[in-house]
């Protein structure tokens, strides 16, 4: 795989990783307080 591949396939996994973080956090159902009671 050649450098500008690679840096563009990281690029991907790090702004697919912060979606996901995003939308985790938005559709999470309660609290992590509430979750853990």
């Amino acid at each position: 795989m050649s450098d500008s591949r690679a840096l563009e396939f990281i690029k991907g996994l790090l702004i697919g990783g912060a979606v996901g973080a995003v939308a985790a956090l938005l559709y999470a159902p309660k609290s992590g307080r509430e979750t853990r009671e």
